[in-house]
């Protein structure tokens, strides 16, 4: 058995309970709901005109949107549509916007990251995506061993898609969205896979050379059970994905219309969600996959885990990352770069999306200039999420006696975390414990100054 299983750590159901607060997932510190309206598309171009200079390393990400059926399950910004010509007409307006994009940015810093996001990316069929390709690096300055991934629907995907999408657009990284196996479920959310066809598509990846396999996974989804979703997992280990991605389901009726197709009623009871989170924790760990922290799970032989390891784990808008010091800039509906101290999130309508391109504006809804502060606790929150320690002997960059300072002023909050073997202070370090990374968005949220104040809309999902 595993050192990792929740019951060699003490973790009951009643230890989760007592931490599953609605908190956020720090992928970004400050968090998105306390962005601003008020920092425009004229702030966010005179931010890129007057970081021009800038010789940081890029990572990009584009969002395609299009899906051609609504998943019940889903939170994304997507568009329902089965019209291919969409996709290229919405290429058309990406590639204004790359245009825009790459006239205020002229810094040195080459792509060493590529990310595809959605909706669903494999919506391009394979002109779509060479043109898209091509139009990045017409434009951007590619470094030859970039690092390429893509989150793909298995359902539309055949393995020769899958063959092309490391042969002929040299993608290494592939993500499949699986969420369950169960038929049952899968009738429940509106997506139906066979597991066949999952099979086939990892395995097509596997045998061509991908350098790494992703399966996203959600517990807690309508007429899940126990029995079930035991059997998914038994099938993943079967699988035998690289790198997994386990989700808890929010359940938000009120703000995702779709969802009220759920009935609450088909909903895994709280203490029968409990025990499947459990039991992915325990399956998961005692076959050979490590718990990166949040929701990540990586095979013990994966670069995650060695970057955790060194302390040189990383996380940005696309997840855990081993890849450091990197600006980004985002592209395509709804999504957020963060360049040099600022976020930016672009619009999520398509239709405002292109009015503002057509004016020759960057389509930005929201951002956030970081303040000295901000950037501060961001380092010790990015520490905590990433690599479980916050040192007091740091020098870069920020002094170790600074952070040491900020842990004195929130001993308060902390002191029940060490009670609760979550957390090991010493003159050294803050230390998250194995049963501390469990809880690592609890951990995190003493740092995080701004859930002091007052929201009239909290949004956070819960923590376990």
């Amino acid at each position: 058995m595993s050192a990792n299983t929740l019951a060699k750590m003490n973790i009951t159901a009643e230890t989760i309970s007592a931490y599953d607060k609605r908190i956020p997932r720090y992928t970004s510190y400050p968090t998105p709901p306390f962005w601003t309206t008020e920092f425009t598309a004229k702030d966010w171009a005179e931010h890129l005109r007057s970081n021009s200079e800038s010789d940081k390393p890029l990572s990009l990400y584009v969002h395609i949107p299009f899906c051609a059926k609504r998943c019940l399950f889903c939170a994304c910004n997507v568009i329902i549509t089965s019209k291919d010509w969409v996709a290229d007409e919405y290429l058309d307006m990406l590639e204004r916007e790359i245009s825009v994009m790459s006239d205020l940015y002229k810094g040195s810093g080459r792509v060493i990251q590529l990310h595809l996001g959605g909706g669903t990316p494999n919506f391009l069929d394979h002109s779509q995506m060479a043109r898209l390709l091509k139009m990045l690096e017409s434009k951007f300055d590619f470094d030859p061993e970039a690092e390429r991934s893509i989150e793909v629907d298995p359902r539309i995907a055949t393995p020769e898609d899958v063959v092309r999408l490391y042969n002929d657009h040299r993608f290494r990284r592939i993500s499949f969205g699986t969420q369950d196996f169960n038929e049952e479920t899968q009738l429940a959310i509106g997506r139906e896979q066979t597991l066949d066809i999952t099979f086939a598509n990892v395995q097509a990846a596997r045998d061509v050379g991908f350098k790494s396999i992703n399966l996203d996974l959600i517990y807690g989804l309508p007429k899940q059970t126990e029995q079930s979703w035991s059997e998914t997992l038994d099938a993943v280990g079967r699988l035998r994905p690289d790198r997994i991605a386990l989700y808890n389901f929010a359940y938000l009726p009120a703000l995702l219309s779709h969802q009220r197709s759920i009935e609450e009623a088909d909903l895994p009871a709280p203490e029968n969600k409990l025990a499947m989170f459990i039991e992915s924790h325990n399956q998961l760990t005692t076959a050979g996959w490590e718990f990166i922290g949040m929701d990540h799970y990586a095979l013990r032989e994966d670069s995650l885990v060695k970057a955790q390891r060194e302390g040189t784990l990383r996380r940005n808008f696309m997840g855990y990352t081993t890849l450091r010091g990197t600006n980004m800039l985002s592209l395509g509906v709804s999504s957020i770069s963060d360049f040099e101290g600022v976020f930016a999130q672009n619009v999520k309508k398509l239709t405002t999306w292109r009015k503002h391109i057509e004016a020759g504006r960057l389509p930005v809804e929201r951002g956030l200039k970081l303040s000295d502060d901000d950037r501060f606790r961001r380092h010790i929150i990015e520490e905590l999420m990433c690599n479980g320690v916050l040192r007091f002997d740091a020098t870069e960059p920020f002094s170790g006696q600074k952070i040491h300072d900020l842990v004195d002023a929130e001993m308060e909050s902390l002191t029940p975390l060490i009670n609760d073997d979550l957390i090991v202070l010493s003159d050294k370090s803050l230390l998250v414990t194995p049963r501390g990374r469990v809880f690592l968005r609890n951990i995190a949220s003493v740092f995080d100054s701004y859930l002091k104040r007052k929201m009239d809309k909290p949004l956070f999902s819960r923590a376990v």
